[in-house]
This record gives C-alpha cells, sequence and structure tokens, in this order.
C-alpha cells in the first residue's frame, strides 16, 4: 500500500499561483469594460452573477493574496533562484542586449501609459468607450452615487421634506422611520435596487431628474463622468456658442485648440477638469 503523501505548501503556493492568475486576469478584463461606479451601484449591474463591487473586491483580495504567495514561492525557491541569478550574472555579457531591449521596453510602457500616447492611450479611449455604453436615460441615477444620499440628504436635494419622503416611502411598502437611512441600505433591506425605490418615490420615471436641484455645481460633480466629455458638449451643455465658450476660457488663461476631451484640455493648461467647469459656468 503506498504511504499517503503529506500536504506540500510549496505545490499549493504554485497551483495556488496558476489559479489567481486566471482570477486577477478574468476580474481585471470585466473591470475594464464596467460600466462607471454611478451606474453599476444604482442599478446593481453585474455580469456572471456578481456586481461590480464583488469583482473590485475579488481583484483587490485575489491581487493582495497574490503578492503573499510568490514571496513565499521565492522562499521555497530561494536555492534553485540563487543559483539561477549567478548563472545569469555570469552570463550578462550574452545576454546584454536582451537585458537592454527588455528594459527599454517596460521603459517605454511606463511613459507611454502616463503621456498617453498612442496605441496606449487607444487601449484606454477604447476602455472608456465600452465604459460609457452603458449609460443611457434608464440607468443614469438622478445625481451621481445617489444611492449613498441618505433620506434627509435626498430632502435636501429635491424639492421634498424629510416628512414627505418617509411617507411615500412607507406608502410604497418601505418601512423607513430613520432618516439617516441611504437608498442603498432601503434597497439591501428589501432587495430590491435603489433606482426602483426612486422610481416608485417620485415621478415613474427613474431617471427623473427634473426632482433635483440642477444648478450647475450639481452637474458636474465627481464621478459624472463629466471629464470624458468634449469641451463642445460641455459649451452646449451650458447653452454656449463655440466663440463664446472659447472667449470665456480665454479670459481664464485657459487655451483650447481643439474639440478635444476636458481632462486632456486640463492636463494641457495644468488645471482641474472642475476649474475649466467653472471658467465657463460662473
Amino acid at each position: 500500500m503506498a504511504k499517503r503523501r503529506g500536504f506540500n505548501l510549496r505545490v499549493f503556493v504554485s497551483l495556488f499561483m496558476t489559479f489567481s492568475f486566471l482570477v486577477i486576469t478574468v476580474s481585471g478584463i470585466i473591470l475594464y469594460i464596467a460600466p462607471p461606479g454611478r451606474i453599476a451601484h444604482w442599478s446593481y449591474w453585474s455580469l456572471l452573477w456578481l456586481t461590480k463591487t464583488e469583482w473590485q473586491a475579488v481583484h483587490t483580495i485575489f491581487t493582495f493574496i497574490s503578492v503573499i504567495a510568490a514571496v513565499l514561492h521565492i522562499i521555497y525557491n530561494w536555492k534553485p533562484l540563487i543559483s539561477y541569478l549567478k548563472t545569469t550574472i555570469a552570463g550578462i555579457p550574452k545576454v546584454r542586449g536582451e537585458l537592454i531591449y527588455a528594459t527599454l521596453f517596460s521603459l517605454i510602457l511606463f511613459v507611454g501609459t502616463l503621456k498617453s500616447f498612442p496605441p496606449f492611450s487607444w487601449i484606454m479611449d477604447f476602455g472608456e468607450v465600452i465604459t460609457d455604453s452603458w449609460s443611457n436615460e434608464k440607468n443614469e441615477p438622478p445625481i451621481p452615487h445617489a444611492e449613498r444620499l441618505t433620506i434627509s440628504e435626498l430632502a435636501l436635494e429635491t424639492k421634498f421634506s424629510t416628512t414627505e419622503l418617509i411617507k411615500r416611502l412607507q406608502n410604497k411598502g418601505y418601512d423607513v422611520k430613520d432618516s439617516l437611512q441611504t437608498l442603498e441600505e432601503i434597497a439591501v433591506k428589501y432587495n430590491v435596487v435603489p433606482s426602483e425605490i426612486y422610481n416608485k418615490i417620485f415621478t415613474g420615471n427613474i431617471n427623473s431628474k427634473n426632482n433635483f436641484n440642477n444648478s450647475a455645481s450639481n452637474k458636474y460633480v465627481q464621478g459624472s463622468g463629466y471629464g470624458r466629455k468634449n469641451i463642445s458638449e460641455i459649451f452646449e451643455e451650458n447653452n454656449l456658442t463655440w466663440t463664446e465658450g472659447i472667449k470665456k476660457l480665454k479670459s481664464k488663461n485657459i487655451i483650447v485648440t481643439g474639440n478635444d476631451r476636458l481632462k486632456n484640455i486640463a492636463t494641457q493648461n495644468n488645471v482641474l477638469p472642475i476649474d475649466i467647469i467653472n471658467a465657463i459656468v460662473e
């Protein structure tokens, strides 16, 4: 009878790193094409039965544990690794060209990504195109991350009082007694999506933004994705012609050379996207 082999931690670590690589790859691809958080959290978007938040958690945890596994892998293979390094160092003259090219290639990737040079910018832009494609009138929240608003905050953002909102919720079957509860907490309690609750509270249209105070400062807030819009879109949303918009920006020393994305123009002028917005709407 064969003797039962004991648990081999080295084999376990190697297998885990393989499985982890697959999970990180899949989760990374899914997060690359996932909708923005404002849409994903408002409608509880999911893919392969997991929400964006769950995919982010999976990706983060597996990446974190993989780093620990990689350290253990180095420890358990220390002698072969040292032997390999000695051999490599001894043969550096033979691999000098490969080492130089590998180093240069890594630097090109790093700098090209930071500076948004093609084709690296194409990859990021393609991801943003896919991300933006999820947006439509039905799944856009009235304001970014509206699910995080408490009943009291929701009252401040709308034309309704806290008492009236609580009454509306109770009439729709949601037992809400605390005005500090968020739409998300209520949604979790009743196993529905935040947009459904909003739909029932207000006009029957989950994207009924007329209930909200739609000042310029509320239209362009962090997380709304306005940085990806072309400057002409921002002008149009604020009832400005191209000439009028350019003139306003020029008065604030913000130079626009073409119909580029707002975030790119901000980078070129060494300002923040919100600085450009403020220059336009004031």
